[in-house]
């Protein structure tokens, strides 16, 4: 059963299918993607930060969106 959570902070999607979530973020004209699993929650939300920072992404806009993601992931 595929689950969608769209929030309206910056563009931010979490899908959750089984054990998968995916997180998308598009802001600016950049999108970042994080695909990983709901056993290992740490390990994704540091690899959907690190993206977000490489593009470019501002520290108060990451700080939002992961605060959502994690929200909505039950975390």
């Amino acid at each position: 059963m595929l689950k969608y959570w769209y929030l309206l902070i910056d563009m931010l999607r979490v899908e959750v299918a089984g054990p998968h979530i995916r997180l998308v973020y598009a802001s600016g004209g950049k999108e970042v993607e994080a695909i990983g699993t709901r056993f290992d929650v740490p390990s994704l939300l540091g690899l959907f930060v690190a993206q977000m920072a490489r593009e470019g992404i501002g520290v108060d806009e990451i700080c939002k969106a992961l605060r959502e993601a994690v929200e909505k992931i039950g975390g």
